[in-house]
């Protein structure tokens, strides 16, 4: 295995039973470090420009037939998880989802390697709170990766203040959603446990800044992978590599 990919991450063990069964599940997770910039939960840092890669897509098609079951995409028996903890309105979590994503759906999601978990967050103040509701809620119809791709297509056109008026524009936009439906969702109990169980997730796996992705393959080693640009290579290297490890026996 590349070292120049992967490290040892260590997780904070708790020697609470509730929280230990959280970090035990999390020392199955391998963290990647994105050695860009990222959002944080104190504000959004500064945007430095990065040279377009050409992997933005229309997104019409984007997700057309890969299976979705609320915040999960991709086969359900895939080997490999990719978790993404993402806030809607983090100008690099976009950069992440307009760049790299399209790229790894067609390399390992549509290949059944990989499925991917949209943990969604809310660091940067109220707005995000609106957003990350409105996806939540649209997930509950099967949807959440549609919607938050249209979102992100249009904060990269316009970043438009949000409100519930662009909310359900955008929620309409996506094909088989019922907007109205979602919209009154949006405070309903099983968004507001969504949304908790991703700021759980995030404390027991210590993430401070977005976006914050981590690769599982239940039974191997954590590994850390470093990202040095926005570019899906890194990624796809260490999909490859875990996919070339022998699987533990069960």
């Amino acid at each position: 295995m590349n070292p120049e990919l992967f490290e040892p991450y260590a997780l904070a063990h708790s020697r609470n039973s509730r929280s230990g069964s959280v970090a035990r599940r999390g020392a199955l997770l391998a963290a990647l470090l994105l050695g860009i910039s990222a959002c944080h939960d104190a504000g959004e840092t500064p945007v430095q420009e990065q040279e377009p890669t050409g992997a933005v897509t229309g997104g019409i098609d984007l997700y057309s037939g890969i299976p979705q079951d609320g915040i999960v995409l991709g086969e359900p028996s895939a080997p490999i998880t990719l978790v993404e903890f993402s806030d809607l309105r983090c100008s690099h979590c976009r950069d992440y989802g307009l760049e790299i994503l399209p790229v790894i759906l067609e390399r390992h999601v549509r290949t059944k390697q990989v499925k991917l978990v949209f943990r969604n967050l809310a660091f940067l103040g109220p707005s995000s709170v609106q957003a990350a509701r409105m996806a939540a809620a649209v997930g509950m119809q099967d949807r959440l990766f549609d919607f938050v791709d249209r979102f992100f297509r249009l904060q990269a056109r316009e970043r438009p203040a949000i409100t519930d008026e662009l909310l359900l524009r955008v929620a309409s936009e996506v094909p088989g959603v019922d907007a109205e439906q979602a919209m009154a969702q949006r405070d309903s109990p099983e968004v507001l446990q969504q949304l908790e169980a991703a700021r759980a997730e995030a404390a027991a796996l210590q993430v401070r800044g977005v976006p914050a992705l981590f690769l599982i393959r239940e039974g191997q080693e954590p590994l850390r992978l470093r990202l040095t640009s926005m570019s899906p290579e890194p990624i796809s290297r260490a999909i490859e590599q875990i996919m070339l490890e022998p699987q533990p026996p069960g």
